[in-house]
């Protein structure tokens, strides 16, 4: 079964994990507030969260490129292939457990289908303290940019 999707958050956590350099502190703020939204008010995504989001990928240049090709990439793509996109276990996988970082949010919900699971991966790495490393874990991610190779 193949999905048809918002590529926005798909090409924002590609463009992501391919980011060289790390987001700066105000970026970081912008990301958790994103997270928070999405936790907090998942139905807000088309009206209000978006913005914040695509708001972060224009001030950020490299972010931008690498976003722009993704989202081109994936705008060609009728559907992805179910095997493709994230399982709970992977964002499960993401959140960290050590003593030394506790912080961060688990997902309120349970994800019952492609876009919630996205929005819990997109908190998850949001949420976190060092969201370009967490995303680096999500290895959904690499099995999607070898389809779109």
């Amino acid at each position: 079964m193949n999905i048809k999707i918002d590529n926005t958050m798909m090409a924002f956590l590609l463009a992501f994990q391919d980011l060289k350099s790390s987001l700066n502190e105000l970026e970081k703020q912008q990301l958790k507030e994103v997270a928070k939204q999405l936790n907090t008010q998942p139905k807000a995504w088309k009206n209000y969260t978006k913005k914040l989001l695509l708001e972060i990928i224009a001030a950020n240049s490299d972010l931008n490129r690498l976003y722009q090709d993704y989202k081109t990439r994936l705008e060609n793509l009728e559907e992805i292939p179910q095997g493709l996109l994230p399982t709970e276990a992977e964002t499960n996988r993401l959140i960290v457990r050590d003593s030394v970082m506790t912080k961060g949010y688990k997902p309120k919900s349970e994800a019952s289908g492609y876009e919630n699971q996205l929005n819990n991966v997109v908190i998850v790495v949001g949420s976190s303290e060092t969201p370009e490393e967490t995303v680096k874990k999500a290895t959904f991610l690499e099995k999607v940019k070898e389809f779109l190779l």
